[in-house]
């Protein structure tokens, strides 16, 4: 009579399946929302690519303003401090281009949680059928 009363191996195994696949849904949910987050973020980093380019163009439409300023000969004092704000307005271009391509990454889009999730999880249940 004890043995009617206990779990038998079919349910136990019918019910570490059905968790399993109750897991699998929840780290597939989980999976969903982790690529969300990184779509956003690859958005952010292209629009600082963006930026950066707008201001990569800035920094050549202030270097040709030191070459008409040399032309009006008005001095070295303009044309040097017009190139020393060429200088800076490309390198602060670079750096956001920079910045956006680290976010564009593969590595940085890559969902790290939900993979460790899952191998967790699968080491579990593994465990748990044996």
């Amino acid at each position: 009579m004890q043995a009617e009363s206990s779990p038998g191996v079919f349910q136990a195994v019918g019910e570490t399946i059905g968790r399993a696949t109750e897991l699998i849904q929840i780290e597939f949910r989980l999976a969903k929302a982790e690529l969300s987050e990184k779509v956003e973020r690859l958005g952010a980093g292209l629009s600082l690519m963006l930026i950066g380019a707008v201001l990569a163009t800035a920094a050549l439409f202030l270097l040709l303003q030191a070459i008409v300023l040399g032309l009006v000969a008005l001095g070295l004092s303009p044309v040097a401090a017009t190139l020393i704000v060429a200088v800076v307005t490309l390198a602060v271009g670079l750096g956001f281009v920079m910045t956006g391509r680290k976010q564009v990454s593969a590595e940085a889009l890559v969902p790290d949680r939900t993979l460790n999730d899952i191998q967790r999880d699968t080491a579990m249940v593994k465990e748990k059928l044996t």
